[in-house]
């Protein structure tokens, strides 16, 4: 199979992943493994080995090496990213964090901002189960430029896809309340995550004195670019 065919895959598959059948998947996985072959066949030959996708990366390598076509530095390779994946997994159902409710969102706030003398903003994609998919750092010094980067959380934003996101930022002062340049940070964040679809959730303000929340205060509905959605959602 020549290089185009394999270009035109891995096209495909960072295309549009959901149209990549569990077959071709195990094929463009077998690229990295199997050099100038065409490892469409031997894909087939997994499945029908051990069943399903699952089934294949789970096996022992001793056994995928019986499979026609897989060698051994095949077979140890879909061996290391099963157990890479079973690790993944088990870790991200033990750490991730979850947003069900302010008090939550709070919890993992001040762990991340603790004692903080410089200025820090953040951007949590969440997920509907109010999983944390995804966490940005827009800017570790001044939050008055984040307009700046719109583009770029805007592109977060398209890849993740998320239900909702939080925007986190501290005062180092103590003073809690939003000022005018926050609430114009906020509201351009509002207006990149309504052209991707996305919700606000909400714009937490942390300080060693306490938060405060644009969606509990009621202000989350009244930020410029944010008038026209009434977020239902919360932290």
């Amino acid at each position: 199979m020549h290089e185009g065919h394999r270009e035109r895959m891995r096209d495909k598959l960072f295309t549009d992943a959901d149209a990549v059948t569990d077959h071709e998947l195990l094929e463009i996985l077998l690229y990295y493994s199997i050099s100038r072959k065409n490892t469409n066949p031997v894909a087939h030959e997994l499945l029908d080995a051990f069943g399903s996708l699952a089934g294949v990366l789970s096996a022992p390598p001793a056994l995928l090496g019986m499979v026609e076509g897989v060698g051994s530095r095949s077979a140890e390779f879909l061996s290391l990213i099963g157990a890479v994946y079973c690790r993944a997994a088990r870790a991200e159902e033990a750490k991730r964090p979850r947003f069900l409710n302010f008090s939550a969102a709070q919890a993992f706030i001040e762990s991340r901002f603790g004692d903080l003398r410089e200025e820090k903003l953040e951007l949590y994609c969440i997920g509907e189960d109010g999983g944390l998919l995804y966490l940005k750092t827009v800017n570790n010094a001044r939050h008055d430029s984040v307009g700046a980067d719109a583009g770029c959380i805007g592109f977060a934003l398209s890849q993740v896809k998320p239900h909702g996101v939080i925007l986190v930022h501290n005062h180092p002062s103590g003073d809690m309340h939003p000022s005018a340049q926050d609430d114009r940070s906020a509201g351009e964040i509002a207006r990149v995550c309504r052209v991707h679809g996305v919700k606000f959730l909400d714009s937490i303000i942390y300080t060693k004195n306490g938060s405060f929340s644009y969606y509990c205060s009621g202000r989350l509905e009244r930020l410029p670019g944010n008038e026209t959605e009434k977020n239902g959602g919360n932290a």
